[in-house]
Protein backbone atom coordinates (compact mmCIF):
# COMPACT_ATOMS: atom_id res chain seq x y z
CA UNK A 1 0.00 0.00 0.00
CA UNK A 2 2.98 2.32 0.44
CA UNK A 3 2.76 3.52 -3.18
CA UNK A 4 -0.99 4.04 -3.13
CA UNK A 5 -2.34 7.55 -3.73
CA UNK A 6 -3.86 7.57 -0.25
CA UNK A 7 -0.51 6.91 1.44
CA UNK A 8 1.32 9.40 -0.78
CA UNK A 9 -1.14 12.11 0.22
CA UNK A 10 -1.36 11.19 3.92
CA UNK A 11 2.44 11.45 4.13
CA UNK A 12 2.13 15.18 3.37
CA UNK A 13 -0.23 15.88 6.29
CA UNK A 14 1.00 18.17 9.06
CA UNK A 15 -0.05 17.66 12.69
CA UNK A 16 -2.72 20.33 12.31
CA UNK A 17 -4.03 18.76 9.09
CA UNK A 18 -4.20 15.33 10.72
CA UNK A 19 -6.49 16.76 13.40
CA UNK A 20 -8.63 18.62 10.86
CA UNK A 21 -9.02 15.57 8.65
CA UNK A 22 -9.91 13.47 11.68
CA UNK A 23 -12.70 15.99 12.41
CA UNK A 24 -13.91 15.75 8.81
CA UNK A 25 -14.02 11.94 8.93
CA UNK A 26 -15.94 12.07 12.21
CA UNK A 27 -18.57 14.40 10.76
CA UNK A 28 -21.71 12.57 9.53
CA UNK A 29 -22.10 15.29 6.89
CA UNK A 30 -18.99 13.97 5.11
CA UNK A 31 -18.72 10.37 6.29
CA UNK A 32 -21.20 7.89 7.74
CA UNK A 33 -18.90 4.84 7.63
CA UNK A 34 -17.30 3.99 10.97
CA UNK A 35 -15.09 1.41 9.25
CA UNK A 36 -13.46 4.24 7.31
CA UNK A 37 -12.57 5.99 10.58
CA UNK A 38 -10.98 2.76 11.89
CA UNK A 39 -9.14 2.30 8.58
CA UNK A 40 -7.73 5.82 8.81
CA UNK A 41 -6.83 5.38 12.48
CA UNK A 42 -4.83 2.22 11.76
CA UNK A 43 -2.99 3.83 8.84
CA UNK A 44 -2.07 6.98 10.79
CA UNK A 45 -0.36 4.97 13.51
CA UNK A 46 2.52 4.73 11.03
CA UNK A 47 2.55 8.37 9.86
CA UNK A 48 4.71 9.78 8.35
CA UNK A 49 7.06 6.92 7.35
CA UNK A 50 4.39 4.29 6.59
CA UNK A 51 6.86 1.35 6.47
CA UNK A 52 5.95 -1.41 4.00
CA UNK A 53 5.87 -4.21 6.54
CA UNK A 54 3.43 -2.31 8.76
CA UNK A 55 0.96 -1.07 6.16
CA UNK A 56 0.51 -4.12 3.97
CA UNK A 57 -3.11 -4.55 2.89
CA UNK A 58 -3.40 -7.74 4.91
CA UNK A 59 -2.02 -6.16 8.08
CA UNK A 60 -4.21 -3.05 7.92
CA UNK A 61 -7.27 -5.18 7.12
CA UNK A 62 -6.70 -7.45 10.12
CA UNK A 63 -6.42 -4.39 12.40
CA UNK A 64 -9.51 -2.74 10.92
CA UNK A 65 -11.59 -5.94 10.90
CA UNK A 66 -10.15 -8.17 13.66
CA UNK A 67 -11.00 -11.85 13.28
CA UNK A 68 -12.30 -11.53 9.69
CA UNK A 69 -10.80 -13.09 6.57
CA UNK A 70 -8.95 -10.72 4.25
CA UNK A 71 -11.11 -9.23 1.48
CA UNK A 72 -9.26 -7.43 -1.33
CA UNK A 73 -12.38 -5.65 -2.59
CA UNK A 74 -13.16 -4.17 0.82
CA UNK A 75 -9.65 -2.68 1.01
CA UNK A 76 -10.05 -1.26 -2.52
CA UNK A 77 -13.37 0.32 -1.55
CA UNK A 78 -11.92 1.85 1.63
CA UNK A 79 -8.96 3.22 -0.32
CA UNK A 80 -11.26 4.70 -2.94
CA UNK A 81 -13.51 6.35 -0.37
CA UNK A 82 -10.53 7.63 1.62
CA UNK A 83 -9.04 9.18 -1.51
CA UNK A 84 -12.34 10.91 -2.28
CA UNK A 85 -12.51 12.43 1.20
CA UNK A 86 -8.88 13.55 1.09
CA UNK A 87 -9.67 15.43 -2.14
CA UNK A 88 -12.73 16.99 -0.48
CA UNK A 89 -10.52 18.00 2.45
CA UNK A 90 -7.99 19.65 0.16
CA UNK A 91 -10.75 21.55 -1.65
CA UNK A 92 -12.15 22.81 1.66
CA UNK A 93 -8.70 23.78 2.92
CA UNK A 94 -7.92 25.67 -0.29
CA UNK A 95 -11.17 27.61 -0.26
CA UNK A 96 -10.88 28.13 3.47
CA UNK A 97 -7.54 29.90 3.14
CA UNK A 98 -8.71 32.18 0.32
CA UNK A 99 -11.06 34.79 1.73
CA UNK A 100 -11.86 36.29 -1.68
CA UNK A 101 -12.79 32.92 -3.15
CA UNK A 102 -15.07 32.25 -0.18
CA UNK A 103 -16.79 35.59 -0.72
CA UNK A 104 -17.38 34.95 -4.43
CA UNK A 105 -18.83 31.50 -3.72
CA UNK A 106 -21.08 32.92 -1.00
CA UNK A 107 -22.37 35.64 -3.34
CA UNK A 108 -23.10 33.05 -6.06
CA UNK A 109 -25.14 31.02 -3.57
CA UNK A 110 -27.06 34.10 -2.43
CA UNK A 111 -27.88 35.08 -6.03
CA UNK A 112 -29.05 31.54 -6.80
CA UNK A 113 -31.26 31.49 -3.70
CA UNK A 114 -32.61 34.99 -4.44
CA UNK A 115 -31.66 36.10 -0.92
CA UNK A 116 -31.50 39.69 -2.14
CA UNK A 117 -31.18 41.52 1.16
CA UNK A 118 -28.28 39.37 2.36
CA UNK A 119 -26.73 39.37 -1.12
CA UNK A 120 -26.72 43.17 -1.45
CA UNK A 121 -25.23 43.58 2.02
CA UNK A 122 -22.47 41.02 1.37
CA UNK A 123 -21.82 42.46 -2.10
CA UNK A 124 -21.36 45.98 -0.77
CA UNK A 125 -19.04 44.77 1.98
CA UNK A 126 -16.86 42.78 -0.41
CA UNK A 127 -16.73 45.61 -2.95
CA UNK A 128 -15.65 48.06 -0.25
CA UNK A 129 -12.99 45.62 0.90
CA UNK A 130 -11.56 45.31 -2.63
CA UNK A 131 -11.64 49.05 -3.31
CA UNK A 132 -10.07 49.89 0.03
CA UNK A 133 -7.07 47.74 -0.82
CA UNK A 134 -4.42 50.28 -1.75
CA UNK A 135 -2.15 47.66 -3.32
CA UNK A 136 -2.81 47.01 -7.01
CA UNK A 137 -2.40 43.45 -8.23
CA UNK A 138 -3.48 41.00 -10.90
CA UNK A 139 -5.53 39.23 -8.21
CA UNK A 140 -7.40 42.42 -7.30
CA UNK A 141 -8.45 43.04 -10.93
CA UNK A 142 -9.55 39.41 -11.23
CA UNK A 143 -11.95 39.68 -8.30
CA UNK A 144 -13.20 43.13 -9.33
CA UNK A 145 -14.06 41.57 -12.70
CA UNK A 146 -15.88 38.64 -11.04
CA UNK A 147 -17.77 41.07 -8.82
CA UNK A 148 -19.06 43.06 -11.79
CA UNK A 149 -20.08 39.82 -13.52
CA UNK A 150 -22.10 38.85 -10.44
CA UNK A 151 -23.82 42.24 -10.47
CA UNK A 152 -24.67 41.82 -14.17
CA UNK A 153 -26.12 38.34 -13.59
CA UNK A 154 -28.13 39.62 -10.59
CA UNK A 155 -29.78 42.47 -12.52
CA UNK A 156 -30.41 40.46 -15.70
CA UNK A 157 -32.21 37.75 -13.73
CA UNK A 158 -34.52 40.50 -12.42
CA UNK A 159 -35.09 42.10 -15.87
CA UNK A 160 -33.18 45.24 -14.85
CA UNK A 161 -31.25 45.70 -18.11
CA UNK A 162 -30.53 49.46 -17.73
CA UNK A 163 -28.71 48.77 -14.46
CA UNK A 164 -26.07 46.65 -16.18
CA UNK A 165 -24.83 49.25 -18.71
CA UNK A 166 -22.06 50.73 -16.55
CA UNK A 167 -21.26 47.37 -15.01
CA UNK A 168 -20.52 45.80 -18.41
CA UNK A 169 -18.01 48.59 -19.03
CA UNK A 170 -16.36 48.14 -15.61
CA UNK A 171 -16.26 44.38 -16.11
CA UNK A 172 -14.46 44.86 -19.42
CA UNK A 173 -11.92 47.28 -17.94
CA UNK A 174 -11.12 45.00 -15.02
CA UNK A 175 -10.86 41.98 -17.32
CA UNK A 176 -8.42 43.77 -19.64
CA UNK A 177 -6.18 44.80 -16.74
CA UNK A 178 -6.28 41.31 -15.21
CA UNK A 179 -5.53 39.72 -18.57
CA UNK A 180 -2.80 42.24 -19.41
CA UNK A 181 -0.86 41.72 -16.18
CA UNK A 182 -1.13 37.94 -16.40
CA UNK A 183 -0.42 37.83 -20.13
CA UNK A 184 2.73 39.97 -19.85
CA UNK A 185 4.09 37.57 -17.23
CA UNK A 186 3.43 34.69 -19.63
CA UNK A 187 5.24 36.47 -22.48
CA UNK A 188 8.16 37.24 -20.16
CA UNK A 189 8.44 33.59 -19.13
CA UNK A 190 8.33 32.45 -22.77
CA UNK A 191 11.15 34.87 -23.56
CA UNK A 192 13.23 33.54 -20.66
CA UNK A 193 12.71 29.98 -21.90
CA UNK A 194 13.86 31.01 -25.37
CA UNK A 195 16.82 33.16 -24.37
CA UNK A 196 18.19 31.22 -21.41
CA UNK A 197 17.28 27.64 -22.26
CA UNK A 198 17.22 27.86 -26.07
CA UNK A 199 13.62 26.62 -26.21
CA UNK A 200 12.16 27.00 -29.71
CA UNK A 201 8.39 26.94 -30.11
CA UNK A 202 7.11 25.86 -33.53
CA UNK A 203 4.05 28.01 -33.00
CA UNK A 204 3.74 30.80 -30.46
CA UNK A 205 0.24 32.25 -30.23
CA UNK A 206 1.00 34.46 -27.18
CA UNK A 207 3.93 36.10 -29.00
CA UNK A 208 1.86 36.51 -32.17
CA UNK A 209 -0.92 38.14 -30.16
CA UNK A 210 1.52 40.51 -28.45
CA UNK A 211 3.26 41.50 -31.71
CA UNK A 212 -0.03 42.23 -33.47
CA UNK A 213 -1.67 44.24 -30.69
CA UNK A 214 -1.33 48.04 -30.96
CA UNK A 215 -0.28 48.56 -27.35
CA UNK A 216 1.06 52.07 -27.98
CA UNK A 217 -2.36 53.15 -29.28
CA UNK A 218 -4.13 51.56 -26.32
CA UNK A 219 -1.79 53.32 -23.86
CA UNK A 220 -2.31 56.65 -25.65
CA UNK A 221 -6.09 56.16 -25.54
CA UNK A 222 -5.97 55.42 -21.81
CA UNK A 223 -3.86 58.50 -21.08
CA UNK A 224 -5.86 60.82 -23.35
CA UNK A 225 -9.10 59.72 -21.71
CA UNK A 226 -7.65 59.67 -18.20
CA UNK A 227 -8.54 56.01 -17.73
CA UNK A 228 -7.14 54.78 -14.42
CA UNK A 229 -4.10 52.51 -14.31
CA UNK A 230 -2.63 53.73 -17.61
CA UNK A 231 0.85 53.88 -16.02
CA UNK A 232 0.44 50.32 -14.79
CA UNK A 233 -0.62 49.16 -18.26
CA UNK A 234 2.37 50.90 -19.86
CA UNK A 235 4.80 49.60 -17.26
CA UNK A 236 3.89 45.97 -17.95
CA UNK A 237 4.08 46.57 -21.69
CA UNK A 238 7.58 48.04 -21.31
CA UNK A 239 8.60 45.00 -19.29
CA UNK A 240 8.28 42.93 -22.47
CA UNK A 241 9.75 45.61 -24.74
CA UNK A 242 12.90 45.61 -22.58
CA UNK A 243 13.19 41.90 -23.09
CA UNK A 244 12.50 41.77 -26.81
CA UNK A 245 14.44 44.93 -27.75
CA UNK A 246 17.33 45.03 -25.25
CA UNK A 247 19.42 47.48 -27.28
CA UNK A 248 16.71 50.15 -27.15
CA UNK A 249 17.55 51.33 -23.63
CA UNK A 250 14.81 53.95 -23.65
CA UNK A 251 12.30 51.18 -22.84
CA UNK A 252 14.28 50.14 -19.76
CA UNK A 253 14.69 53.64 -18.35
CA UNK A 254 11.02 54.50 -18.92
CA UNK A 255 10.02 51.19 -17.28
CA UNK A 256 12.28 51.95 -14.32
CA UNK A 257 10.92 55.50 -14.01
CA UNK A 258 7.31 54.31 -13.99
CA UNK A 259 8.08 51.61 -11.43
CA UNK A 260 9.88 54.00 -9.07
CA UNK A 261 6.97 56.44 -9.35
CA UNK A 262 4.28 53.81 -8.76
CA UNK A 263 5.67 51.03 -6.54
CA UNK A 264 3.89 52.42 -3.47
CA UNK A 265 0.52 51.65 -5.09
CA UNK A 266 1.44 48.09 -6.11
CA UNK A 267 1.06 44.81 -4.30
CA UNK A 268 4.43 43.66 -2.94
CA UNK A 269 4.44 40.48 -5.04
CA UNK A 270 3.77 42.51 -8.21
CA UNK A 271 6.55 44.93 -7.27
CA UNK A 272 8.98 42.10 -6.60
CA UNK A 273 8.31 40.63 -10.05
CA UNK A 274 8.81 43.98 -11.78
CA UNK A 275 12.13 44.60 -10.02
CA UNK A 276 13.22 41.09 -11.06
CA UNK A 277 12.52 42.18 -14.66
CA UNK A 278 14.80 45.22 -14.18
CA UNK A 279 17.51 42.93 -12.79
CA UNK A 280 17.19 40.57 -15.75
CA UNK A 281 17.59 43.42 -18.22
CA UNK A 282 20.71 44.73 -16.47
CA UNK A 283 22.25 41.25 -16.34
CA UNK A 284 21.54 40.74 -20.03
CA UNK A 285 23.18 44.07 -20.90
CA UNK A 286 26.17 43.15 -18.76
CA UNK A 287 26.53 39.82 -20.53
CA UNK A 288 26.53 41.70 -23.84
CA UNK A 289 29.54 43.71 -22.62
CA UNK A 290 27.81 46.95 -21.58
CA UNK A 291 29.68 47.56 -18.33
CA UNK A 292 27.77 50.69 -17.31
CA UNK A 293 24.97 48.35 -16.30
CA UNK A 294 27.09 47.06 -13.39
CA UNK A 295 26.33 50.28 -11.55
CA UNK A 296 22.73 50.21 -12.78
CA UNK A 297 22.23 46.66 -11.46
CA UNK A 298 23.87 47.56 -8.16
CA UNK A 299 21.47 50.50 -7.79
CA UNK A 300 18.50 48.20 -8.45
CA UNK A 301 19.64 45.81 -5.70
CA UNK A 302 20.11 48.73 -3.29
CA UNK A 303 16.63 50.09 -4.03
CA UNK A 304 15.11 46.63 -3.49
CA UNK A 305 16.85 46.31 -0.14
CA UNK A 306 16.06 49.87 0.99
CA UNK A 307 12.39 49.56 0.01
CA UNK A 308 12.00 45.98 1.30
CA UNK A 309 11.39 44.38 -2.12
CA UNK A 310 14.51 42.24 -2.16
CA UNK A 311 12.63 39.10 -1.10
CA UNK A 312 9.36 37.68 -2.41
CA UNK A 313 7.92 38.01 1.09
CA UNK A 314 9.30 38.59 4.58
CA UNK A 315 9.15 34.85 5.27
CA UNK A 316 10.66 33.80 1.93
CA UNK A 317 14.28 32.64 1.61
CA UNK A 318 16.76 34.35 -0.70
CA UNK A 319 17.65 32.10 -3.62
CA UNK A 320 21.35 31.38 -3.96
CA UNK A 321 21.32 32.83 -7.51
CA UNK A 322 19.92 36.20 -6.42
CA UNK A 323 22.29 36.27 -3.46
CA UNK A 324 25.17 35.44 -5.81
CA UNK A 325 24.22 38.05 -8.42
CA UNK A 326 23.98 40.69 -5.69
CA UNK A 327 27.36 40.16 -4.07
CA UNK A 328 29.15 39.65 -7.41
CA UNK A 329 27.80 43.00 -8.59
CA UNK A 330 29.05 44.68 -5.42
CA UNK A 331 32.49 43.07 -5.77
CA UNK A 332 32.76 44.07 -9.43
CA UNK A 333 32.39 47.69 -8.28
CA UNK A 334 34.74 47.15 -5.31
CA UNK A 335 31.93 47.96 -2.88
CA UNK A 336 33.64 45.87 -0.22
CA UNK A 337 32.02 47.45 2.85
CA UNK A 338 28.59 47.09 1.26
CA UNK A 339 29.39 43.47 0.40
CA UNK A 340 30.19 42.63 4.02
CA UNK A 341 27.06 44.34 5.35
CA UNK A 342 24.90 42.60 2.74
CA UNK A 343 26.32 39.18 3.61
CA UNK A 344 25.76 39.81 7.31
CA UNK A 345 22.19 41.06 6.78
CA UNK A 346 21.01 38.29 4.44
CA UNK A 347 23.08 35.19 5.20
CA UNK A 348 20.38 33.77 7.48
CA UNK A 349 17.80 34.15 4.70
CA UNK A 350 19.58 31.59 2.54
CA UNK A 351 18.09 28.10 2.43
CA UNK A 352 19.83 26.29 5.28
CA UNK A 353 21.08 23.40 3.13
CA UNK A 354 22.74 25.90 0.74
CA UNK A 355 24.08 28.34 3.32
CA UNK A 356 27.53 26.95 4.11
CA UNK A 357 28.62 26.51 0.50
CA UNK A 358 27.09 29.78 -0.72
CA UNK A 359 28.76 31.82 2.04
CA UNK A 360 32.16 30.20 1.61
CA UNK A 361 32.07 30.82 -2.15
CA UNK A 362 31.00 34.44 -1.55
CA UNK A 363 33.93 35.01 0.79
CA UNK A 364 36.23 33.19 -1.64
CA UNK A 365 35.28 35.75 -4.31
CA UNK A 366 35.81 38.52 -1.75
CA UNK A 367 39.30 37.27 -0.92
CA UNK A 368 40.13 36.85 -4.60
CA UNK A 369 39.20 40.46 -5.35
CA UNK A 370 41.52 41.53 -2.51
CA UNK A 371 44.39 39.41 -3.96
CA UNK A 372 44.30 36.99 -1.03
CA UNK A 373 44.60 33.88 -3.18
CA UNK A 374 45.66 31.39 -0.51
CA UNK A 375 42.60 32.31 1.55
CA UNK A 376 40.47 31.89 -1.57
CA UNK A 377 41.65 28.31 -1.95
CA UNK A 378 41.20 27.52 1.74
CA UNK A 379 37.57 28.62 1.61
CA UNK A 380 36.89 26.45 -1.44
CA UNK A 381 38.60 23.33 -0.13
CA UNK A 382 36.30 20.30 0.24
CA UNK A 383 33.21 22.11 -1.04
CA UNK A 384 30.95 20.02 -3.28
CA UNK A 385 27.55 21.72 -3.60
CA UNK A 386 24.84 20.12 -5.77
CA UNK A 387 24.12 23.28 -7.79
CA UNK A 388 25.91 23.47 -11.15
CA UNK A 389 26.46 27.23 -10.90
CA UNK A 390 28.22 26.81 -7.57
CA UNK A 391 30.32 23.91 -8.87
CA UNK A 392 31.47 26.13 -11.74
CA UNK A 393 32.16 29.04 -9.39
CA UNK A 394 34.46 26.77 -7.39
CA UNK A 395 36.28 25.52 -10.49
CA UNK A 396 36.66 29.01 -11.98
CA UNK A 397 37.92 30.57 -8.76
CA UNK A 398 40.31 27.69 -8.13
CA UNK A 399 41.75 28.01 -11.64
CA UNK A 400 42.24 31.76 -11.31
CA UNK A 401 43.76 31.53 -7.83
CA UNK A 402 46.17 28.80 -8.96
CA UNK A 403 47.20 30.92 -11.96
CA UNK A 404 47.83 33.91 -9.68
CA UNK A 405 49.98 31.69 -7.46
CA UNK A 406 51.85 30.46 -10.57
CA UNK A 407 50.71 26.84 -10.17
CA UNK A 408 50.64 26.46 -13.95
CA UNK A 409 50.82 22.66 -14.10
CA UNK A 410 47.82 22.50 -11.78
CA UNK A 411 45.94 25.01 -13.94
CA UNK A 412 46.53 22.97 -17.11
CA UNK A 413 45.42 19.78 -15.40
CA UNK A 414 42.27 21.47 -14.07
CA UNK A 415 41.43 22.88 -17.50
CA UNK A 416 41.38 19.38 -18.93
CA UNK A 417 39.27 18.06 -16.05
CA UNK A 418 36.89 21.00 -16.29
CA UNK A 419 36.31 20.41 -20.01
CA UNK A 420 35.36 16.80 -19.33
CA UNK A 421 32.96 18.03 -16.64
CA UNK A 422 31.29 20.49 -19.03
CA UNK A 423 31.02 17.93 -21.82
CA UNK A 424 29.45 15.33 -19.54
CA UNK A 425 26.95 17.65 -17.88
CA UNK A 426 23.58 17.11 -19.57
CA UNK A 427 21.72 19.60 -17.38
CA UNK A 428 23.93 22.55 -18.34
CA UNK A 429 22.29 24.81 -20.91
CA UNK A 430 24.32 25.51 -24.02
CA UNK A 431 25.04 29.22 -23.51
CA UNK A 432 26.69 28.51 -20.16
CA UNK A 433 28.66 25.60 -21.60
CA UNK A 434 29.98 27.83 -24.41
CA UNK A 435 30.85 30.60 -21.96
CA UNK A 436 32.93 28.29 -19.79
CA UNK A 437 34.65 26.65 -22.76
CA UNK A 438 35.55 30.14 -24.03
CA UNK A 439 37.15 30.94 -20.68
CA UNK A 440 39.05 27.65 -20.49
CA UNK A 441 40.33 27.79 -24.07
CA UNK A 442 41.39 31.41 -23.64
CA UNK A 443 43.20 30.68 -20.37
CA UNK A 444 44.97 27.77 -22.01
CA UNK A 445 45.95 30.01 -24.95
CA UNK A 446 47.21 32.69 -22.57
CA UNK A 447 49.54 30.19 -20.87
CA UNK A 448 50.92 28.87 -24.18
CA UNK A 449 51.36 32.34 -25.73
CA UNK A 450 52.98 33.64 -22.57
CA UNK A 451 55.51 30.79 -22.61
CA UNK A 452 56.39 31.54 -26.26
CA UNK A 453 56.29 35.35 -25.74
CA UNK A 454 53.78 35.71 -28.59
CA UNK A 455 52.68 39.30 -27.92
CA UNK A 456 50.86 39.71 -31.24
CA UNK A 457 48.85 36.59 -30.56
CA UNK A 458 48.05 37.87 -27.08
CA UNK A 459 46.77 41.13 -28.60
CA UNK A 460 44.50 39.13 -30.91
CA UNK A 461 43.30 36.99 -28.00
CA UNK A 462 42.43 40.14 -26.06
CA UNK A 463 40.44 41.56 -28.99
CA UNK A 464 38.47 38.32 -29.25
CA UNK A 465 37.59 38.52 -25.55
CA UNK A 466 36.45 42.15 -25.41
CA UNK A 467 32.82 41.39 -26.45
CA UNK A 468 32.51 39.21 -23.33
CA UNK A 469 33.73 41.66 -20.66
CA UNK A 470 30.37 41.33 -18.94
CA UNK A 471 31.82 38.15 -17.40
CA UNK A 472 34.14 38.87 -14.47
CA UNK A 473 36.48 36.01 -15.33
CA UNK A 474 36.93 37.44 -18.85
CA UNK A 475 37.86 40.84 -17.36
CA UNK A 476 40.40 39.00 -15.22
CA UNK A 477 41.80 37.23 -18.31
CA UNK A 478 42.21 40.54 -20.12
CA UNK A 479 44.05 41.94 -17.09
CA UNK A 480 46.42 38.96 -17.20
CA UNK A 481 46.94 39.44 -20.96
CA UNK A 482 47.67 43.15 -20.46
CA UNK A 483 50.31 42.24 -17.90
CA UNK A 484 52.15 40.22 -20.58
CA UNK A 485 51.90 42.63 -23.52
Amino acid sequence: MRKSKVILLLKTFSKEEIKKFDDLLSSPYFNKKKTLIRFYSELMKFHPEFPDDKISKENIYSKTFPGKNFNEQVIKNLNSEMLRLIKVFFEIELIGTDRFERKINLLKQLVRRKADKVYLSELKGFENELNEQSDISERKFHYLFLLEELKIAYHLERNEQPKVFDKVMKSGEHLILYFHLHFIKTISNLNINRQTYSVNYETNLPAEYFDNTSYENIIKYMKDNKISNSDLFEMYYLRVKCNTYPFEEVHYFKFKELLLNNYNSLDKIETYGLFIALEAYCLRKLMSGDLKFSKELFDIFRIEIDKNFYKFSDASPVTFMKFRNTYLTALRLHEFDWFEKFIDDYKNDLIESDRNAVLKIAYAYFNFEKDEFENTLKLLADLNPPQLFLKMDIRNLTLMAHYELDYIDSVLSQIDSYKHFLTGSNSLFEAMRESNFRFLNSLNSLILMKEKDQKDSLEELKLNLIPYVGERRIVWLIEKIDAEI
